[in-house]
């Protein structure tokens, strides 16, 4: 019941994160309803009757786009109106067994790439792991690229997938509460080298991002409160009326 209350009363911080956040346009607050409902519908220490909210898609500009929607309805029609010569999806070993299989029934034939996790891992050594994987399976100039995970495998994914022939198109499904409202948005792509952190990078928008809050129930409430630690650290930094 606590964690539940606490998530409630900060909801208008979440609101007002993502209106400041996602480049200033207003957008109401469904995906705070969506974390709420995935993470407390089906708990036995939910309260209450679960939350919904509606799916929705938010273009901000013509660089970059962000749906909030279950992965089902946004992934599907996104590939439906392109045509990729080939597609590979990028995972480290938690979100390949807690996360893929949650997305796995929407994909056509596609490669799978699986990668250690972890910020100790966000180097060049996996790069060439990851690059040597795409050149494997031949991909092309027109393949695309999904990076399913936090915010290590969306900075090292898009990295590579910017890169790998002068860069391919990639969509970012972040699965934990910071990628889907700091890590993943913004074209912030890199890796850390030499000690420094995110120290080799670009800017590179992905051609979608698929926030899914169902994911956020595969994290345990260290990994929600570090998400919470970030909006709460951006309404305060912002000016005195956000926080």
């Amino acid at each position: 019941m606590r964690i539940y209350a606490v998530l409630a009363e900060i909801e208008k911080l979440l609101f007002l994160f993502l209106k400041s956040y996602i480049w200033g346009q207003y957008i109401s607050s469904p995906l705070f309803l969506c974390i709420s409902n995935r993470l407390f519908a089906n708990s036995p220490h939910g309260h209450g009757p679960p939350l919904r909210a509606p799916s929705f898609t938010i273009h901000k500009s013509v660089f970059m786009s962000v749906t909030i929607a279950p992965i089902g309805e946004s992934l599907p029609p996104y590939l439906a109106s392109k045509s990729y010569s080939k597609i590979v999806l990028l995972a480290d070993t938690h979100t390949r067994k807690l996360c893929y299989p949650l997305v796995k029934p929407f994909l056509p034939k596609h490669e799978l790439i699986v990668v250690p996790p972890g910020e100790q891992h966000k180097n060049l050594t996996t790069c060439e792991q990851i690059w040597g994987a795409m050149t494997d399976a031949q991909l092309d100039r027109h393949a695309l690229m999904l990076n399913l995970g936090g915010g290590v495998i969306g900075d090292m994914g898009g990295f590579c997938a910017a890169t790998y022939k002068r860069g391919i198109d990639f969509l970012q499904i972040p699965t934990t509460l910071l990628s889907q409202v700091d890590a993943s948005v913004g074209g912030k792509l890199g890796i850390d080298f030499q000690g420094f952190k995110n120290h080799l990078g670009v800017f590179t928008q992905p051609k979608n991002v698929l926030i899914d809050a169902s994911f956020l129930q595969t994290l345990p409430y260290v990994e929600l409160r570090s998400g919470f630690g970030e909006i709460i650290k951006h309404c305060l930094i912002a000016d005195a009326a956000k926080w």
